[in-house]
């Protein structure tokens, strides 16, 4: 074959290739569910279409501690403060148009802790804030700004490890989900706070029960060596509970001493048993029996007074979950718990099947409505709407962000101030598109190898973010009552 046969071919190819990579579709040729064919484009091939990722290095370097540059004793000398130099090291929170002091009822009893007391967050979430991730953080901050002590609620039996408490069940408890698959099927929709409930005894048949096998069990909270060091006492125990037959008889014991013996009501409606203790405690056993088990909603470990931060993961749920349960125990939970803001960290479980901007539209009408209805249920609660992080997943050969992703993150922004709540971008914060990918190869990582969750290190460089640009607002809060004096 002659040498112009071989370029004629070789040029022939190219021209061809060329062909095929002008005219194949962008987004490949699906063969079926699991298969896309792909053909490289010209910018692929030839440039480096990459885009720069934010550097983590950057981000941890720029960390502030806010308690120290705002401390509260010192929260009067607001005037000296540079807000807008304050501003570059964070994200701030975004408030609705018509409503830019849509966190003054929460600022003003935090402004007033001599008086309030008590103050509580409770903070909902998806996966991400899974062994008390974030909350933790967020709740160790605010506790040693204005006190407090205890974990707060908690699942009466857990579900997953967790790094500020550690705890242990008798065997035959039984668990009822009401934001995800559970293997128990539940009758009703009383969920209560959790969005889910515990038992030790069946639910039984009250057509054909009768008060014959009696039921025991325990649980065990005990200090975690992980945990941060303010949730490793409580003064005081609240056990949130209702849906019995019967009495049921509870001994309340830490380090060996029985501490109390006592009884929980018999009923449907929501009923809360409170244990109060004069000195500290670090290690509690509850032993109960009884012919039936109630519900068990939520158990609380907490101080007298302070800041109480909640640590409520719901793993797989999208947070379309509060108006598919029970309002009416859902409210009188949160006026017997005293709930002052609620912080909602959801979107990450639809982003893998969000597929265009319509669809991510439906979404965030539907989340609208969670809000709500939590405004209906606590008229005077305040409202923060955590958007998703970045995650990446492998197109092609490499890992980028979700294509709909940020048709996601607009369009909870626009669904939160429609109710008239506070959006913080947390996709924003981490450095915005492709930022995932430099958090899991920063050292040490920041976040997993699934591209999606953040390490122990990501999850409190990421609270630390939304925590200085709390507290940052709130000092614009103080300042505008000030001057408005």
């Amino acid at each position: 074959m002659k040498v112009r046969h071989v370029l004629y071919f070789v040029v022939s190819v190219i021209a061809l290739l060329g062909v095929i990579m002008f005219i194949f579709p962008e987004d490949g040729i699906r063969i079926n569910k699991n298969w896309v064919l792909y053909f490289p484009s010209f910018e692929e091939m030839f440039l480096d279409s990459k885009k720069a990722t934010v550097s983590a290095d950057s981000l941890i370097n720029s960390q502030i501690d806010i308690n120290e540059i705002i401390p509260e004793e010192n929260i009067n000398e607001i005037d000296s403060i540079d807000f807008e130099e304050l501003k570059k090291s964070i994200t701030p929170l975004e408030f609705p148009e018509d409503n830019p002091h849509a966190l003054d009822n929460f600022y003003s009893k935090l402004h007033n802790m001599d008086k309030e007391k008590r103050v509580r967050v409770m903070h909902y979430g998806d996966s991400q804030i899974e062994g008390d991730r974030i909350s933790s953080f967020i709740r160790s901050k605010f506790q040693t700004r204005y006190g407090g002590l205890g974990i707060g609620l908690c699942s009466p039996v857990a579900i997953y490890a967790q790094y500020s408490l550690k705890q242990a069940n008798s065997a035959n408890w039984y668990r009822h989900n009401g934001f995800a698959y559970s293997e128990n099927i539940s009758p009703h929709k009383k969920y209560g706070p959790m969005i889910a409930y515990n038992r030790f005894a069946p639910i039984p048949d009250s057509a054909t029960w009768e008060a014959t096998t009696k039921y025991s069990a325990w649980l065990e909270f005990s200090e975690s060596n992980l945990g941060y060091s303010n949730t490793k006492t409580f003064k005081n125990i609240a056990i949130y509970y209702g849906n019995s037959k019967t009495k049921v008889q509870i001994k309340v014991i830490s380090d060996g001493h029985e501490l109390a013996v006592d009884s929980l009501e018999a009923g449907e409606d929501l009923y809360v048993y409170r244990y109060n203790s004069d000195t500290y405690l670090n290690n509690v056993r509850l032993e109960f029996e009884a012919y039936d088990s109630p519900d068990f909603y939520a158990i609380s470990l907490e101080d007298d007074t302070g800041v109480f931060v909640d640590n409520i993961a719901l793993r797989g749920s999208s947070g379309t979950v509060f108006t598919t349960t029970d309002g009416s125990l859902l409210a009188k939970s949160f006026a017997e718990l005293g709930v002052d803001l609620f912080i909602l960290q959801f979107g990450g479980n639809t982003v893998p099947y969000i597929e265009d901007a319509k669809s991510a539209e439906r979404f965030a009408n539907h989340f609208y409505y969670q809000l709500a209805f939590l405004k209906n249920v606590v008229p005077d609660v305040n409202i923060i709407v955590i958007g998703p992080s970045d995650m990446a997943t492998k197109i092609k050969d490499d890992y980028q962000t979700y294509p709909n992703l940020e048709n996601i993150v607009d369009e909870l922004r626009k669904a939160t101030h429609r109710a008239g709540c506070v959006y913080w971008d947390m996709y924003k914060a981490m450095g915005g598109e492709n930022s995932m990918i430099a958090w899991v190869n920063a050292n040490p990582p920041l976040a997993s190898p699934d591209f999606v969750h953040f390490t122990p290190n990501g999850a409190n460089v990421v609270s630390n973010i939304f925590y200085n640009s709390l507290i940052i607002n709130y000092a614009e809060y103080l300042e505008r009552a000030k001057n408005a004096k």
